[in-house]
């Protein structure tokens, strides 16, 4: 029985994690282990290796599984160090390195068979397997190609060829875009480059890609169909509670004429005959009637009538203004109530036409 100073808390709780790693480090044992990083699982794991091996299991029937390569390389080591030690030890330190690993006083088999695992787990074809999750379902599936539904003699990219095989891919879909300007893809790039500028557009179609599963079942729709990803389309315009007819050109059009240039040169001076806050209005309206370009009066409007959090404004006139002017007054009303609903088909439109265009530039059919 291992004792301890009971009036030392952390010699306690030392001595049960000893415990308890010896414990997990039985093979005998089905164990789980959890616990923060630095607190000894690499160890635990060395100790059941190296208990193994020393109850006769053979290397290459052991197999040891971690999250990264480092950790792989690092458990090796460690293993490979401890039978190293064991092969040059005399009898009295290879004795207490044994008896601290195992619990126990060594038997005479365990001492000569400690002493001989280091050139047992050399000389083993294929070596003692300490590695990766990853590369051992990557030597799972090369194994079994045709079970796993993969092609026999595939080849894991690592990162660098990923990025150059999809930037080539990526210049070859712009080439083509380029070369017919008046094509679906040529429209697509159009769509997606009007919410991406040029250091992130690159970015946009890598985190796209990331989703297969979304863009295969896009693809999958449209399979006999000559026009691709129309029933993808369609199933949009119903999650976003659009109608089948509804288009972004229009609704922009709607929102550059919601109210007229007379009417806005008529609040314009209205509003500078009121209180500051009034002429900050004023001010506003005199930017949409300075606006130039579709994208630019909606803009201006949208500065009119929203705050700059994207919520209602909650006065468009002071009261003693309103009061005076009251048509104006209901005029902006209204005219910030239809705003409001015309703006949200407008984003929903603007989403819809970015997702589609998205799936003719990165599906196969285009």
């Amino acid at each position: 029985m291992r004792l301890f100073d009971s009036s030392d808390p952390l010699a306690a709780v030392r001595d049960k994690t000893r415990r308890d790693q010896a414990s997990a480090a039985d093979p005998t044992t089905s164990a789980w282990v959890g616990a923060n990083a630095g607190t000894g699982k690499t160890h635990v794991l060395s100790m059941r290796i190296l208990r193994l091996l020393l109850a006769g299991t053979p290397p290459e029937r052991i197999l040891a599984l971690t999250y990264t390569k480092a950790a792989a390389a690092e458990m090796s080591k460690r293993v490979f160090e401890r039978l190293a030690e064991w092969v040059t030890a005399d009898d009295a330190s290879l004795k207490a390195n044994l008896k601290e690993l195992l619990g126990r006083s060594p038997s005479a088999e365990e001492l000569r068979r400690a002493r001989q695992l280091f050139a047992i787990a050399i000389e083993t074809p294929g070596g003692l397997k300490v590695q990766t999750i990853h590369a051992f379902c990557e030597r799972l599936l090369q194994r079994f190609p045709l079970e796993a539904g993969v092609a026999p003699g595939f080849a894991i990219l690592d990162e660098h060829e990923r990025a150059a095989l999809l930037a080539e891919a990526g210049d070859e879909v712009l080439a083509e875009a380029a070369a017919a300007p008046g094509t679906p893809l040529a429209k697509a790039l159009k769509a997606t480059t009007a919410y991406a500028s040029d250091y992130n557009f690159d970015a946009l179609l890598a985190e796209a890609l990331r989703e297969q599963d979304w863009l295969t079942a896009a693809v999958r729709l449209d399979d006999d169909e000559e026009e691709p990803f129309v029933t993808a389309e369609k199933i949009y315009r119903r999650a976003l509670q659009l109608g089948a007819d509804a288009q972004l050109m229009e609704i922009e059009q709607r929102l550059c004429n919601l109210i007229p240039k007379p009417e806005l040169t008529r609040l314009r001076d209205i509003l500078a005959s009121g209180s500051n806050s009034d002429v900050e209005a004023s001010d506003r309206v005199a930017a949409v009637l300075a606006a130039s370009g579709p994208l630019g009066r909606i803009e201006a409007i949208s500065k009119l009538f929203l705050t700059g959090g994207g919520d209602p404004r909650q006065r468009l006139m002071t009261k003693a203004l309103g009061d005076k002017h009251a048509d104006a007054l209901a005029l902006l009303t209204r005219a910030q109530a239809a705003f409001v609903a015309l703006n949200e088909e407008r984003c929903k439109l603007q989403l819809l036409d970015a997702t589609v265009a998205l799936l003719r530039e990165l599906g196969p059919a285009h």
